[in-house]
């Protein structure tokens, strides 16, 4: 298979308040990410949440273990 891009779908996305199914609505239509894009852009935000953001060594160290996480982690 070439790239997620040649196969993106005009995909719904439902809103609403956080633990209410009963309120989901659906949000603006439109390009969504397919579902091996999902995936790696959770896995980048989520490395940057426990790194950088969560993080209590000095700047410069939680950079350096986020960029090992995205850039140069294993794949599975």
């Amino acid at each position: 298979m070439g790239g997620c891009a040649a196969i993106m779908a005009d995909l719904a996305v439902f809103t609403g308040p956080a633990g209410d199914l009963g309120q989901l609505r659906p949000g603006r239509s439109g390009l969504a990410p397919c579902v091996w894009e999902a995936a790696v852009l959770a896995h980048e935000r989520d490395a940057f949440t426990r790194h950088v953001l969560d993080g209590t060594s000095p700047l410069e160290e939680r950079l350096a273990a986020w960029h090992a996480d995205v850039l140069e982690g294993e794949v599975r």
